[in-house]
């Protein structure tokens, strides 16, 4: 569960990648380039640039306008209780990003029911309601800013360095929403210093707060139910919310000390170690732990927890997020079919056009937030750059190629995702019976199936055809699959 560290505070963090670098005795990779990016149009280039720029700067908000936010985040119970929802508005989206970051939604997710609660076994606006979110909100977190951070030349710069004189913490970059809600929520710990200190080691050591947060979730409920014993976690009084145990154990996990050297590589394996009796409180897909975002709320996560080449990611193409933005206000040269939400065959379609503009966009190095903040002349950039002339449809196209490798990628390797499962908890079984998410089961499978038909996958085994390799210029794939 160790990841890559970039810049002391951006980790490339999923699915171990840090560990495949020590297992390579590689402790860094340093690039200094020498020689300027060829564009094939610069005039042009620059000129979509200055355009998309002009209409995306953020403009700092008054105390006035911070107070009106914050009051409007710290109003969530209302705003449940009478069904108001967040409105597609770029400009709003753009401000709230610059100013406040991912950390927006700590609070209105743990009582909406997007973020987990309790290692995905409670409801928030119960086990931890607002009254305790709050001390996680964005407008507490922001009292320790003392600059923007951001990616090189975006012009959201959504992080942010902070300054703890009470932790006497000098500079660390900002917890973001995942790392907040897996080690608030999901822990039912509201006490932010524990959160800062969190964050700081764990960028410190470059290890996933996902995996780490679900993983000390998974030791609490082990201890609650007697798997693991006091004398196991070397006196470590392992309870929801209690802080000072959480950031000891993230500690010993670290440093694998003691319980710590069990729990290092994530649930999975700790549950093998434990026993199957704590399996039900594993809560992983194929051994990637879930994040903080609930498929009950976000239905279309299911599929993509389960059946993408990487399994456990949030950041994988889904209907649901692309309609965020949506996609096609994104990169208005984006068609995607009408009434996707109400017609299965329009969902299937859907997810096939946001896969393939999805892996077009990670290639080119874009920022999923980015879909959320208005038009962008995406392809005319990537045109006027390069001197493709591609259109859409062959973006797409090279998008499912690029899946398509994905796919047969990881099943070379042995891993059969159509046999995939998550865990009953995070799909809604048994459905909860209070809450925002009441009665809520989620299928997911069937719609798999159909995607794979559409994909020219085999249904049964997830297997791409050999036509469609063809089709897409794999045929040096096939080899490896049959």
């Amino acid at each position: 569960i160790s990841g890559i560290a970039n810049d002391k505070g951006r980790i490339a963090a999923r699915s171990g990648l840090g560990a495949i670098m020590g297992s390579k005795n590689l402790k860094t990779i340093v690039l200094k380039g020498n020689k300027r990016v060829e564009i094939f149009n610069r005039e042009k280039f620059y000129d979509l640039i200055k355009e998309y720029n002009k209409a995306a700067k953020i403009k700092p908000l008054n105390s006035i306008k911070k107070s009106f936010l914050g009051e409007m985040f710290g109003m969530v119970k209302s705003m449940r209780r009478l069904k108001i929802g967040m409105v597609n508005a770029p400009n709003l989206m753009r401000t709230i990003y610059g100013n406040y970051g991912t950390s927006i939604g700590n609070t209105i997710s743990a009582e909406t029911g997007d973020s987990p609660i309790k290692n995905w076994s409670g409801i928030g606006m119960y086990d931890f309601p607002y009254e305790k979110s709050v001390n996680l909100s964005s407008i507490n977190i922001n009292k320790y800013k003392v600059k923007e951070y951001g990616c090189f030349s975006c012009p959201v710069q959504c992080g942010a360095i902070l300054k703890i004189p009470e932790l006497k913490i000098e500079e660390m970059h900002i917890p973001e929403y995942e790392t907040c809600c897996a080690f608030g929520s999901l822990l039912l710990n509201n006490d932010l210093f524990s959160i800062f200190q969190i964050n700081d080691i764990c960028n410190r050591a470059a290890i996933d707060t996902i995996s780490v947060g679900a993983t000390v979730a998974f030791a609490i409920e082990c201890f609650e139910r007697g798997l693991i014993s006091l004398e196991d976690t070397g006196g470590l009084e392992l309870t929801w919310g209690n802080s000072k145990a959480i950031l000891l154990l993230v500690n010993k996990i670290i440093l694998r000390e003691g319980i710590g050297d069990l729990l290092a590589d994530g649930v999975k394996i700790a549950a093998d170690k434990i026993g199957k009796e704590s399996e039900p409180y594993a809560i992983h897909s194929l051994g990637s732990e879930i994040p903080m975002h609930n498929p009950r709320y976000f239905e279309s996560l299911a599929f993509s927890y389960a059946f993408d080449p990487t399994p456990g990611r949030h950041t994988t193409a889904s209907i649901d997020y692309a309609e965020i933005g949506p996609y096609d206000k994104f990169e208005k040269k984006l068609n995607l079919p009408k009434k996707r939400k109400q017609n299965e065959n329009n969902r299937v379609e859907t997810q096939i056009i946001n896969t393939g503009f999805h892996q077009i966009l990670n290639c080119a190095g874009m920022c999923m937030f980015s879909t959320s903040f208005g038009p962008y002349p995406f392809i005319d950039l990537l045109n006027s750059l390069t001197g493709w002339n591609d259109n859409i449809d062959e973006y797409i196209t090279t998008g499912l190629r690029i899946q398509t490798l994905r796919q047969a990628f990881t099943l070379r390797e042995g891993i059969i995702l159509s046999r995939n499962e998550v865990p009953d908890r995070v799909i809604g079984i048994p459905p909860a019976k209070r809450g925002p998410l009441k009665g809520k089961t989620i299928e997911y499978i069937d719609f798999y199936k159909k995607y794979c038909i559409k994909m020219g996958w085999n249904p049964e085994n997830g297997y791409p055809l050999k036509e469609t390799l063809e089709k897409l210029d794999l045929e040096f794939v096939i080899k490896d699959l049959y």
